[in-house]
Parts: C-alpha cells; sequence; structure tokens
C-alpha cells in the first residue's frame, strides 16, 4: 500500500516538472504591431472612402510605411540618424503556428511533405466514415503547436497508469479482505461442527453458534466445510454430515447452483448434492448426462456411477456424446474405491459410440470376463482401428484359443499397430500350426514385425527354438541378432 501511494506521488511530481518543462519551451507569440500599421488599418477600417480615394490613400500609407522602415532622415545642421522599427516578432500564420522546435529539426518543406502524405494515406487506406475525422486530426495536429499534442498524449498515459494503479489497489484491497473473510469463517465453522460430531455441544448450541447463515458467501463457506468433513470423516460422523446439510437447508442453495448458466456453478452444485444429499442427486442427475459441457457431463456421469451401485454403467445406454477417456478413468476409480459390484459389459459392446464399446471390452479384459468371447470376436470387423485393437488384445489376454484363426485371417489388412498385437497374442495361443505363419513374417515383413514373430516363434515352445536355429543359418536373415534382441532380460 505504502508503495503504492509513493509511486503515484512521483508521477504527479514528474508530470507537474514535465508541464513546466513544455510551457518553457514553447514559442513566444507576440499579438502586437508597430505604430504605422496600427494607424493604417484604423484610418482604413474607420472611414468610409470611395474606392480611388481609399486605393489612392492605401498606396501612399504603404510608401510611408516602405521609407520609414528602409530610408534614412537627413536634416540639416543635425547628425545622421536613422530611424528603424522597434525590434518585434511575427504575428503567427496558420503556417507557422506548427511548433518552431519541430521546424527547426526537420525544415518546413519536409513538414509539409509529410502532410501531404498523411492526407494520400487517409485517402487510401481509411474508410469514409474514419476518413474526414482523420482529416481533422491531421489539420489539428499542424494548426496547434505539436508540442501540445505530446504533452495531451503523454497526459493521457499518466492518467491510465494511474488508472491501473488504483484497480489494482482496490482489487487487491478487496481479495485481501474476503480471504480473511473467508478464512475467519470457515476457522469458526469448524470449530463449531468439530463440537458438535464430537459430542461436546447439543444441535441446538451449535445452531446458534453458526452466525450469518443468511449471507450467501457463509453458506457457500459451511457447504465446502461439510464436504472437507464428508471426506475425510467415516463411521458415524460420516452419517450425521449430510443431516446438517438437509437441516440448514443448505440443498436448496446446491440446486439452485445445478441450474445456473455457468458450467462452473453447475459443477459445484452436482458435487455437494451427489456427496451430502443423494436422493435428490438421483433426481436430477440424469439430467446432466449429455450435457452441453464436457466437464459437466464427466461429473454427473462419475456421480451416477456411486450413486447406482446396483447398475452403476447403465447411463452408457442412454449417452449421445462420446465417453471420453478421462470420464472413463475417474468412473472406473470411483466403481474400485467404493467396491461396487462388477456388472456385466456385454451390453455396451454393441452401443454405437466407438468409445463406450472400446470401455467395455477394457472392463472385460480388467474383469477377465470370459462369457463374452463371441460379442468380442464380433468386433474384429470394426471400422475402427482402436476397437479391432482392443479385440485383439482381448483374445490375446483372456486366452481365446476360437479367436485364433480370425485374426491370423484379418493379419494381411490391419495396420501396423494391430499386427504387432496379432503376432504377440500368437505366443500365448499359438502352436505348431502356426510356425509356417510367423516364419513367413520374418522372411518379408519390417524389422519390428519380425523382432515379435522371432520372439512368439521363440516362446511358443522348444520346436519353435529349433525352427529359429534352422533360420538362422540362412546368414542373409541375420538371426542372431533378432535373438540376442529377444533373449535379452531387458527387452
Amino acid at each position: 500500500m505504502r508503495s503504492i501511494n509513493l509511486k503515484f506521488n512521483k508521477l504527479i511530481k514528474y508530470h507537474l516538472l514535465f508541464v513546466c518543462l513544455i510551457v518553457f519551451l514553447l514559442p513566444k507569440v507576440s499579438s502586437g504591431t508597430n505604430y504605422a500599421d496600427n494607424q493604417t488599418d484604423t484610418s482604413i477600417t474607420n472611414n468610409n472612402l470611395p474606392s480611388v480615394i481609399s486605393d489612392t490613400l492605401d498606396t501612399s500609407l504603404k510608401e510611408r510605411k516602405i521609407i520609414l522602415k528602409d530610408s534614412s532622415v537627413l536634416v540639416p545642421g543635425e547628425p545622421v540618424t536613422s530611424i528603424q522599427e522597434h525590434p518585434q516578432e511575427k504575428v503567427n500564420s496558420p503556417h507557422n503556428n506548427v511548433n518552431k522546435i519541430v521546424l527547426w529539426l526537420m525544415g518546413d518543406k519536409n513538414v509539409a511533405e509529410y502532410k501531404i502524405r498523411l492526407i494520400d494515406y487517409g485517402n487510401d487506406h481509411l474508410p469514409l466514415f474514419l476518413r474526414k475525422y482523420f482529416m481533422r486530426f491531421v489539420e489539428k495536429t499542424y494548426t496547434y503547436p505539436i508540442i501540445i499534442l505530446f504533452l495531451l498524449l503523454i497526459s493521457g498515459l499518466i492518467l491510465n497508469v494511474t488508472i491501473v494503479l488504483l484497480v489494482m489497489y482496490f482489487t487487491s484491497k478487496t481479495k485481501n479482505h474476503r480471504e480473511r473473510y473467508v478464512r475467519i469463517y470457515r476457522n469458526h465453522y469448524e470449530d463449531v461442527l468439530r463440537s458438535f460430531l464430537f459430542g461436546d455441544i447439543d444441535w441446538d448450541l451449535a445452531r446458534l453458534k453458526l452466525k450469518r447463515l443468511k449471507v450467501p458467501l457463509n453458506r457457500k463457506i459451511l457447504t465446502d466445510v461439510l464436504l472437507v468433513f464428508k471426506e475425510n470423516l467415516r463411521g458415524e460422523m460420516d452419517s450425521q454430515i449430510p443431516q446438517i446439510f438437509l437441516k440448514l437447508g443448505l440443498e436448496k442453495d446446491s440446486i439452485k447452483l445445478s441450474k445456473s448458466i455457468f458450467y462452473f456453478r453447475r459443477i459445484e452444485g452436482l458435487k455437494a448434492l451427489t456427496n451430502l444429499d443423494p436422493e435428490n442427486a438421483k433426481v436430477i442427475i440424469s439430467n446432466y448426462l449429455n450435457d452441453s459441457h464436457i466437464t459437466v457431463r464427466t461429473e454427473a456421469q462419475v456421480a451416477y456411477v456411486r450413486l447406482h451401485p446396483e447398475n452403476p454403467f447403465e447411463f452408457l445406454k442412454t449417452l449421445k456424446k462420446p465417453f471420453t477417456r478421462w470420464t472413463q478413468l475417474s468412473s472406473f476409480y470411483i466403481f474400485r474405491l467404493h467396491q461396487i459390484p462388477v456388472p456385466s459389459f456385454t451390453d455396451y459392446l454393441d452401443s454405437e459410440i466407438p468409445t463406450i464399446r472400446n470401455f467395455g471390452l477394457r472392463m472385460i479384459i480388467f474383469f477377465q470376463q470370459l462369457e463374452n468371447a463371441p460379442a468380442i470376436f464380433k468386433l474384429l470387423d470394426s471400422p475402427f482401428e482402436m476397437t479391432r485393437y482392443l479385440s485383439i488384445q482381448a483374445i490375446n489376454d483372456l486366452r481365446l484359443y476360437d479367436g485364433k484363426q480370425l485374426i491370423k485371417n484379418i493379419y494381411q489388412g490391419e495396420t501396423e499397430k494391430n499386427k504387432i498385437e496379432i503376432i504377440k497374442a500368437l505366443k500365448n495361443i499359438g502352436d505348431e500350426a502356426d510356425f509356417e505363419f510367423l516364419e513367413s513374417i520374418i522372411l518379408s515383413d519390417s524389422i519390428s514385425l519380425k523382432t515379435e514373430a522371432c520372439r512368439s516363434l521363440y516362446y511358443i515352445n522348444n520346436l519353435g527354438r529349433e525352427r529359429l536355429n534352422v533360420l538362422n543359418q540362412n546368414s542373409d536373415l541375420e538371426i542372431d541378432q533378432f535373438l540376442a534382441h529377444v533373449t535379452n532380460s531387458r527387452n
């Protein structure tokens, strides 16, 4: 705070100093003329003479001025004296209104040429509705001293800096005040609720000590405190926390938040209801499973898994948008954390959404659901590479020997990633009938495929190792290098 005030005072001092300097450097303008000029102007202005007489008088007056300025008057017997004008400054004309310092630095010709270029630029590049303002700005720039414009611009800059500093100051002050307010009431609410949960005070006394509960910010603080207690406390206290939430009517605030137009507030409301009021959460959670915002959808889908332990993934049948990997991981984490019974994932393999089918395959592999083999075989014909990859992986990990010939049949049309997975599967479900298939890969395919084929052939059985030794006799294949890689424990 003190440093901001010091900076502000310095800015004011520098500003005043700069103004004084500009005033000192501004060109001085004299508005007076000589006596003869005044006489001429007065006589012409105040007399309504005929035009001929006026022209004659004007000519004689001009000659008189020339004689007074340029001639010497000789008087006999007197020393020679010269009658001269007193030195005085010229009157500013529109052309001389431009700052003299700029004219001295750049030259009169350069300044005029630059003005022409500015006007040409405005005519060529600016739209019609801006062109007149630009021309007006250029004319004012050349009519008034340029140093005044610089002064105005610098004053505007100083004003902007001052406003920014004031905004920063009041923003920081407001933020610090809010943080202090939240910290004080959070600690107060934690102490009161802790005393109630541990039996030190009854509910009536605790309700009296929970002050300012009509203030929205205080109700939000209290909800956050209850969420922290719900996450960290277990046993009898765990069941008392939702009761406190309902007694204080905080569920109304959460329901209102869940209907907000802002996604982060909807998430806040769903999270509070899921943890502190599961019954109300069950009623409204289905409305957000296909929400337009991905984060809201994730929160709702994860909450559904927790709130419906009897069938945690039933919502997958109603999804209309992709089931993202992050949501899959979050749902699986909640599923395992709360030890929810494992359902059958066969029904989700028929989904029209590829991400749901892929999730079902991953769950089948993880939970070793062997009864789903026919549905897995059907997915080998999927147009999506990842789905086929997971199907091949399921055949390998579940040791589905009936699928061996199926994956060999699709080998030639697969991507390299899926080809490697097929070769890996043959290491576990292959036999002597697959030697010729693996040897053909060693003789013709890429280095990575040859390496995996050697590995599978080596680990199928001892006959496979003997076949590798026979192939090693062909020096062109360099089988010994592949064997060294395969048998190395680091690989």
